[in-house]
């Protein structure tokens, strides 16, 4: 693979683990919030997880922009239309959580809504993982999405909302450490070039 799009790949997996470990950290946290499991030791342990995701992530966009500066960039068109595709998916998302809140206020059923935008948030995976070229993006969001239907056939009121928002907030995590850790062997195979 070009060296050029390697340094690009490291820098987008960083954004995208950023990305990922704060969206999962507000779904995980309303979990636990909502099933009142903050105690002494689990708020500073979600903290303490939260802040490392972070730090790593923002080492790795560091990384992946010092491996950019050492190869030639990627040409600005192929910037332009991966971001066109992703801000299009991104916009998707967004009107397809409106709907789906606005049906399940109006139901008066805001569990399911709860639930629907957790579906919506993993389906919106599926094209990324096309639009970025990662294969792992579709897993997690075919996982998500397998999750909150689990859950809706399963649990009803505030059961939903926790095993929903829990599950979600996990599984964003486990796509946080993923991106890392492609990241990282992606920035090992460069240094070894």
């Amino acid at each position: 693979m070009n060296p050029s799009y390697q340094a690009e790949a490291v820098v987008g997996a960083g954004r995208g683990a950023l990305i990922v470990a704060m969206f999962g950290a507000g779904w995980l946290g309303w979990g636990l919030g909502e099933a009142k499991a903050f105690t002494g030791v689990v708020g500073p342990a979600f903290g303490m997880t939260e802040l490392f995701l972070l730090a790593c992530s923002i080492y790795v966009i560091r990384k992946g922009r010092r491996l950019r500066k050492q190869n030639p960039p990627v040409s600005a068109s192929v910037r332009k239309v991966i971001l066109k595709s992703f801000l299009l998916v991104v916009l998707l998302e967004a009107l397809a959580l409106v709907f789906v809140s606005i049906l399940g206020w109006r139901l008066h059923r805001p569990d399911l809504a709860g639930d629907w935008c957790a579906m919506v948030v993993g389906l919106h995976f599926l094209p990324l993982a096309r639009v970025f070229r990662s294969p792992r993006l579709g897993v997690i969001g075919i996982l998500i999405a397998l999750w909150c239907a689990l859950c809706w056939a399963l649990f009803r009121s505030k059961t939903l909302t926790i095993s929903v928002s829990l599950g979600t907030g996990t599984l964003l995590w486990v796509a946080c450490v993923s991106a890392l850790l492609r990241a990282r062997k992606i920035a090992h195979s460069l240094q070894l070039a």
